[in-house]
């Protein structure tokens, strides 16, 4: 035998390479969860609250890599990149809600809030119990939803940074080394959006009258969406708070307003959905074609004879 070709012998199969590893975790993770909500009873399975679980998977995928492989994620806790933190707060919430409250409004002839939100004859708005927020006046409206949108962005966001430290910081920049910036972008969206999958049909996640299998077609459409403004906010900034802020922002303030409506029928609520799921397409589509650095066109030259990344691959 050659050298040549035991070099080419003693190459790891792609089955066991790390990026291999670290998606097939993540799926089976994910599976074994959504079996278990699945067939005890899907949205009333005593163990949805387990459901909660999920965005703390990517963060034990890579924990699991790290052990058997000696991959860690490359995150810089101390990076902020403070300019992106508007954008990573109003981009998507602002994509779309300015897609889908003009759709939802065309659809039902107005916007429906709903009817505590009209103030009584007293000029004062009597929140349901449900809320314990009482009688309030304008002002006092106005600081009630504002508490209730920061107080959820924390909570969703530390969340959300879980699933970021795995999807984004560990297996966006070992796609960008091999594929380029762009390929890597997309293929770490599409990757993220099928792991969904089995969430939405085991009634883990949901949309309030829509059925699983149509959520199973519908949602990861919109989480491939906005996974190209996360990835390419990874790109611009690799500050796991940005990503982590972006995505935290999308899943409590995405459908902000919607909150404050009354039901609408599921065809209406399907259409405005998928509006907004578009628009996320069409941003997040034009970001990662136009909005890259130059450096990140193309696949990162790694140079492991001194175990680092050239200084151009790695400034933002």
């Amino acid at each position: 035998m050659t050298a040549r070709s035991q070099r080419v012998s003693l190459q790891p199969s792609p089955m066991r390479t790390p990026v291999f590893t670290f998606v097939a975790i993540n799926y089976l993770l994910g599976i074994a969860l959504s079996l278990v909500v699945g067939i005890s009873g899907g949205r009333s399975s005593p163990f949805i609250g387990l459901g909660f679980g999920t965005m703390l998977m990517p963060a034990l995928a890579v924990l699991m890599v790290r052990v058997t492989t000696g991959e860690a994620a490359r995150i810089d806790w101390a990076r902020v990149a403070p300019r992106f933190i508007p954008v990573a707060l109003a981009l998507m919430p602002g994509v779309l809600h300015a897609t889908m409250l003009p759709v939802t409004a065309a659809l039902e002839g107005g916007l429906p809030w709903q009817d505590w939100l009209i103030p009584r004859g007293d000029s004062l708005y009597h929140s349901p119990d449900v809320r314990g927020w009482g009688v309030l006046t304008s002002g006092g409206l106005a600081i009630r939803i504002a508490i209730n949108a920061v107080v959820g962005l924390a909570v969703v966001s530390a969340l959300a940074l879980f699933e970021e430290i795995g999807w984004r910081a560990w297996l966006l920049p070992r796609l960008m080394d091999r594929i380029g910036a762009r390929s890597a972008i997309a293929a770490t969206a599409v990757v993220w959006a099928l792991w969904h999958i089995p969430f939405a049909l085991s009634g883990i996640q949901h949309l309030e009258g829509v059925s699983p299998t149509t959520t199973a077609l519908l949602m990861p459409a919109g989480v491939a969406a906005s996974g190209l403004i996360i990835g390419w906010l990874w790109v611009r900034t690799e500050s796991i708070w940005i990503v982590a802020l972006a995505h935290g922002a999308l899943n409590d303030w995405g459908q902000y307003a919607f909150k404050y409506m009354r039901d609408i029928p599921v065809h209406d609520q399907l259409v405005a959905l998928g509006a907004g799921i578009l628009a996320l397409l069409v941003v997040g589509s034009l970001l990662v074609a136009f909005a890259l650095p130059s450096a990140r066109d193309g696949a990162h030259t790694r140079v492991e004879a001194i175990g680092g990344v050239p200084d151009a691959a790695r400034s933002p």
